[in-house]
């Protein structure tokens, strides 16, 4: 933990100010254990550099996440990353540059190595499954400008308009407990100027197919699935990857519901036999992610989402992407943007 981020963190709760002691420090100066405490003594353990607010949703409820970072490591989808929520998000990752951004759910902490090759000032990941102590150091070793903290997205333990970057929130809100409520609470952090990103999964059900696709395949194959170990998820993951890549089959399986490859980007000069390899991991992280046992997955409608948006942000000139968010098909990656 740098001594940066003191200025902006706080008691997630009651938004309170948290006095450091007992505090330990490495070579470079940056905190590797301490105590965070409020007025009241109530404190908030540093362990291994990392700051952990974990008594508001239990870490259970995510442990899937934490399996999928540390067995896939998102590190192998930054072409993805950039052909589709970068360019489909902001156009460029110019925007990254100079900015104070904030990593809500960042996993594997991908992103944010990734906002921080890119020119990011600072980057400040959150995330409360296990991968914070696993991918993440793995992925973040020798980065100086970054900071981690264990905590629930839907109590950011981030001070009231402090962030006077980006407050970035990628296919994560749908996982939290409700969707509104982790909205309002990683926005109240966007000082004046800065911005919110985020997105969520739609209500895909329009349509005789796809509502038999959403509610009578999806739904119960989810909730069947989701309660099976990583191991058995994982085992189906893979068979669904493999069956996808056979013609015909493969599209039906997907059009069927049964498992997502989604958009594979082109890369120059890659044999077929790279290709498909890539095609494979990327449709075995897909279907597990879409399938995993990770307690919480809404689907939003779009009513529903410009209501969240209009709540959060009423002046429309102030909410960049929106054309580009609700339309069919979406823009893969692409997200919106919430200026306060």
């Amino acid at each position: 933990m740098t001594p940066f981020l003191l200025r902006f963190i706080c008691e997630p709760v009651t938004k309170e100010p948290l006095a450091l002691i007992d505090a330990t420090h490495d070579s470079e100066g940056n905190i590797v254990s301490g105590t965070l405490v409020t007025t009241a003594g109530k404190g908030y353990p540093i362990i291994n550099g990392i700051p952990r607010f974990v008594d508001f949703v239990p870490t259970k409820t995510v442990e899937s996440f934490g399996d999928e970072w540390n067995y896939f490591n998102f590190t192998d989808f930054k072409v993805n990353w950039l052909e589709h929520t970068v360019a489909n998000t902001f156009g460029s990752t110019d925007v990254f540059q100079g900015k104070l951004i904030v990593d809500a759910g960042g996993g594997s902490g991908a992103q944010t190595k990734w906002f921080a090759e890119y020119g990011a000032r600072h980057v400040i990941m959150l995330d409360l499954s296990h991968s914070v102590d696993d991918v993440v150091k793995r992925n973040l070793a020798g980065i100086k400008n970054v900071d981690v903290i264990q905590c629930s997205i839907d109590a950011p333990p981030l001070r009231d308009l402090s962030i006077d970057g980006m407050v970035y929130c990628h296919n994560v809100i749908q996982h939290t407990p409700s969707v509104e409520r982790t909205a309002q609470a990683l926005y109240s952090t966007v000082a004046p100027g800065g911005e919110f990103v985020f997105n969520c999964y739609p209500m895909n059900d329009q349509g005789p197919v796809r509502w038999v696709r959403f509610h009578l395949v999806y739904k119960p194959l989810r909730a069947v699935l989701s309660r099976m170990p990583f191991a058995v998820i994982m085992a189906y993951a893979h068979l669904m990857a493999m069956l996808r890549l056979v013609p015909g089959l493969g599209v039906f399986l997907e059009k069927s519901g049964f498992c997502v490859q989604g958009d594979v980007p082109r890369i120059s000069n890659e044999s077929p036999w790279q290709r498909l390899r890539r095609r494979f991991k990327n449709i075995s992280l897909n279907t597990f992610d879409w399938f995993g046992s990770h307690q919480y997955q809404h689907h939003k409608s779009d009513g529903e989402i410009r209501l969240l948006v209009n709540a959060l942000q009423p002046n429309d000139s102030k909410v960049l992407n929106a054309e580009k968010y609700f339309m069919r098909p979406q823009a893969v990656g692409c997200a919106l943007r919430v200026f306060r």
